[in-house]
């Protein structure tokens, strides 16, 4: 079922705060999903779109989708509509604030539904981040979009908090290539430990200092892997394979 594209405006914006306020103090009312056609608390966007009620098994495919069907609108008024954003989460409030097992939701901080202009905030929108991450790096996002809508991964977080590192296409390449596995789907096992050799820490601060005496922006992702030292030759390692293996099974 296809519905109409509409923004909150303040009123819609505000009452929908005060839910997420009731839910974070015991509350378990329904979404007031009634805010998303009210004339009194949203309007229609300038053009026709439409958006599907739709279950989406991890963010990347949330990111595609949302790509897909926010095109028609210029991505610089898009990433800033706090009323649109908002407008979203509330449409799809049964994937960003599921009921857990004990039958509650638990409503996180207010900027993971309701856009936050502060940049240490701005990327961890539930929906803005996925569209957002996708946007810059299209399938090369997996690393960071990898998991369910309503959780945000390590990945995302470390590497969305560095702007040069984030909007660095070669980078987030040359990350995905070495930490992602896509016969799960999901980051490496240890890829993310801290205070080791390779993993995600030592690669975001060896990348930095690669920065100040490399293009880096110039580069692909398969450039950036190769410059790294051989503290990453095991995840060099695997990555090669991974990509015989798939070569191999294209080849089938």
């Amino acid at each position: 079922m296809s519905t109409p594209l509409r923004t909150l405006n303040e009123k819609g914006i505000a009452l929908y705060r005060d839910y997420l306020d009731a839910l974070r103090s015991g509350g378990q009312g329904r979404p007031p999903l009634e805010l998303l056609t009210d004339p009194w608390c949203s309007a229609k966007v300038p053009l026709e779109i439409t958006v599907e009620e739709r279950a989406f098994p991890n963010k990347l495919a949330l990111g595609r989708y949302l790509n897909e069907v926010l095109r028609l609108l210029p991505h610089a008024q898009v990433e800033r509509q706090v009323g649109l954003w908002s407008w979203l989460t509330l449409f799809y409030f049964d994937q960003v604030c599921p009921v857990n097992r004990h039958g509650r939701r638990a409503a996180g901080p207010d900027y993971r539904y309701i856009l936050d202009a502060d940049f240490r905030r701005f990327y961890r929108h539930l929906l803005l981040g996925p569209y957002y991450a996708y946007k810059l790096h299209g399938d090369s996002a997996a690393l960071l979009l990898y998991g369910p809508v309503h959780q945000t991964n390590q990945f995302f977080i470390e590497l969305t908090s560095r702007q040069a590192l984030f909007a660095n296409r070669g980078v987030m390449e040359a990350a995905t290539l070495l930490y992602h596995d896509p016969k799960t789907g999901r980051a490496k096992r240890g890829a993310g430990a801290k205070d080791k050799p390779g993993t995600l820490r030592r690669f975001i601060d060896v990348v930095q200092q690669l920065d100040l005496t490399h293009d880096l922006f110039s580069m692909r992702g398969s450039d950036v892997v190769a410059l790294l030292p051989a503290e990453f030759d095991p995840w060099k390692e695997q990555a090669k394979a991974q990509k015989s293996l798939l070569r191999r099974l294209f080849k089938k």
